[in-house]
């Protein structure tokens, strides 16, 4: 009877099995259009998808290690013993590709010789001194973590004391041009020095980079918004600096929020002082407010005051709902503050905002209106973009710079007007008079034109149309999504997190995950060092560190800037990545990068949140995070909202 009983459960469980799986179904393409028919959450999976449609849709991956049973555990040793042998054949044999690793590695080693020195002799942190001297301490600072050599430290070190030396008394850095009276938050300019002197604390030591930090960290909090949030700038002596951005108010664009937000968590973790964070909820109590749709349209602008009503700064950055400003500002700030707070209500408006996305996206999937576009693009596109390989700069479905709150229109924003693609109403001309442009005719009407090669109006060209379907992207966006579809927050609190150091068991299963990709012919192929041959982009030919703040990815499409996959171009135009890749994969396999530094810790709340979702094994990875290692950054003591859910703003133009 016992195994009558065990026979029947075998048979139970492969039904609930197979029930389970036929729930998920595979995305499915459209043949006719060439795009997914449905992306909702309901239908996200990336079940049965390759490599490639994984990475553009979800963006990096992280991989978990468990531990081992002793039969599991001799087999991996086993494992990993095959494949450095195999290794080591395809380093010294004819037939493949002899001595790849060590022409890779002598490559990058000779280079980074040759920069100290200029690099080490600049003497101001100014002009384009400024990112140049960023970029060197980071990368010398990580050439001496995978390579070692202290003259790598040394010359990181010494970058990192000029900008150390050129920080305002108060703790914030330059803006060029500008007096110490003057902050800029955006783009960088005071946030992206906080990450680089903890790196130089972590290497070595001194307290001096510490403490630069934190007066960093203090003049930030001192300017929070009262919404929880930061502005674009702000000047102590209430003068203007000239440049656009808010001042009083919260600025979801080029990282003016969300930055500071990153800072304060890692100055709570850091010192554990619980000013930094007391009022991080604030902002999530903001964008409930701010949210500006009307009826299924949930969406966010750039900018808005310390009232939450949206306000204009650049002439492309108005009073609308934007896609970015979800990608790049709101969307990780909702999947933030979800895994410090577990308050379902950010993932239910992250949910909402991804379906207003998503249903976008599907209006704009008819073949009749793919074709209209597809029109404009081939007669309209300038030649450049042909000739740099950025195709036809064509249209992204979904992906226009902002909508109308009430969802009935979308277009290019220039000028402080929306060109709206569809047709208006009268009403909607009055409703939304002065934010369209009410004289831009709508996509049908110029895909006419077009296709009759007529001129498009008042000498706009294609770059003007589809501005935002370039460089922005949802895939940060649809991971959150489907791990949480997956298992909730504590599925995704196991996606964001990974440990500081590996056990041995976990530190096993790297290595050989590690020596899988050496061995994978695309990812040498794509490192090789072709020297000798035209456009060459190895790091022989790098004028500088540059690389290391573009945080491309090693793969994707090839018009984009993460690069190419193989079967199309060669050699590639991210080599200075692959190559990286490639010999700091060969010392993890070979057991030269220890356990504790094989394992950085948590991809945390990632400084790539706008378009690059990089893999948890990505050889820079989120170094700002790896600053300070920490297995899971969200464990973070915020206030959670207890009052009622506050209404957002009604729009009215």
């Amino acid at each position: 009877m016992k195994s009558l009983n065990a026979f029947a459960l075998f048979f139970i469980l492969i039904a609930v099995k197979a029930h389970s799986a036929g729930t998920e179904k595979p995305l499915v393409i459209d043949k006719a259009t060439g795009q997914y028919k449905n992306l909702s959450y309901e239908a996200l999976t990336d079940e049965g998808l390759s490599w490639q449609d994984r990475t553009q849709l979800f963006g990096g991956d992280t991989v978990n290690y468990g531990e081992l049973t002793i039969e599991e555990r001799t087999a991996k040793e086993n494992e990993l013993q095959t494949l450095l042998a195999r290794i080591k054949v395809r380093e010294n044999q004819n037939w493949a590709d002899p001595k790849l690793l060590h022409r890779v590695e002598t490559e990058i080693l000779t280079w980074l010789d040759s920069q100290i020195e200029p690099m080490t002799a600049t003497q101001s942190y100014t002009g384009a001194d400024v990112q140049r001297l960023r970029n060197a301490s980071v990368g010398f600072f990580r050439a001496h973590e995978i390579f070692g050599g202290k003259k790598y430290l040394d010359a990181g070190l010494k970058c990192a004391d000029l900008i150390l030396k050129s920080q305002w008394p108060r703790g914030h850095w330059p803006w060029p041009g500008k007096s110490d009276e003057f902050i800029r938050i955006q783009d960088g300019y005071t946030t992206k020095p906080f990450w680089i002197m903890l790196y130089a604390y972590k290497l070595s030591g001194d307290r001096k980079y510490f403490e630069s930090a934190i007066r960093c960290a203090d003049v930030l909090l001192s300017i929070k918004r009262p919404g929880g949030g930061w502005g674009d700038q702000w000047a102590f002596g209430g003068g203007k600096s000239g440049n656009s951005g808010v001042y009083h108010g919260t600025s979801f664009n080029d990282g003016a929020t969300n930055d500071p937000f990153q800072i304060m968590v890692m100055a709570y973790h850091l010192t554990n002082d619980k000013k930094y964070i007391n009022g991080l909820h604030e902002i999530g109590e903001f964008i409930l407010k701010a949210q500006m749709g009307e009826g299924n349209v949930v969406g966010w602008c750039e900018q808005y005051n310390d009232d939450a009503r949206p306000v204009r700064a650049r002439q492309y950055e108005i009073e609308l709902p934007y896609p970015r400003a979800l990608t790049r500002g709101v969307g990780p700030l909702l999947i933030w503050l979800y895994l410090m707070s577990e308050g379902e209500v950010h993932m239910d408006l992250l949910r909402s905002a991804y379906t207003w996305h998503e249903l976008v996206r599907q209006k704009e999937l008819d073949p009749e209106i793919l074709a209209q576009w597809k029109a404009m693009s081939e007669a309209w596109s300038p030649s450049h973009h042909t000739l740099t390989g950025n195709y036809l700069m064509e249209y992204r479905p979904g992906w226009p710079d902002a909508w109308l709150p009430d969802g009935s229109n979308w277009g290019r924003v220039l000028s402080f007007k929306m060109m709206a693609w569809n047709p208006l109403s009268t009403e909607q001309k009055k409703k939304y008079d002065n934010l369209v442009d009410h004289a831009w005719p709508p996509v049908t009407r110029l895909a006419g034109l077009a296709l009759n090669h007529q001129p498009p109006p008042r000498g706009y060209n294609m770059y003007v149309h589809c501005h935002s379907g370039i460089g922005n992207s949802l895939s940060e966006i649809r991971r959150a999504l489907l791990e949480h579809k997956r298992g909730g927050r504590a599925g995704m609190i196991k996606y964001y997190s990974h440990p500081t150091k590996y056990t041995a068991d976990q530190y096993l299963q790297a290595r050989i995950h590690a020596a899988q990709r050496v061995l994978n012919i695309r990812n040498r192929r794509m490192a090789y060092p072709y020297t000798d041959r035209p456009g060459y982009t190895g790091i022989s030919t790098a004028k500088d560190f540059g690389f290391v703040s573009s945080k491309g990815r090693w793969y994707g499409d090839p018009n984009t800037k993460w690069g190419a996959a193989f079967q199309t171009v060669y050699p590639s135009r991210n080599t200075i990545w692959y190559q990286w890749q490639l010999i700091y994969d060969v010392k993890i396999a070979r057991g030269q990068i220890d356990s504790d530094a094989a394992a950085r810790g948590s991809r945390g709340l990632e400084s790539v949140a706008t378009q690059t979702h990089l893999d948890s094994w990505d050889v820079l990875g989120e170094w700002g995070m790896a600053c300070h290692e920490m297995e899971n950054y969200f464990d973070v003591p915020i206030q959670k909202k207890k009052s009622k859910t506050p209404e957002p703003n009604s729009y009215e133009p």
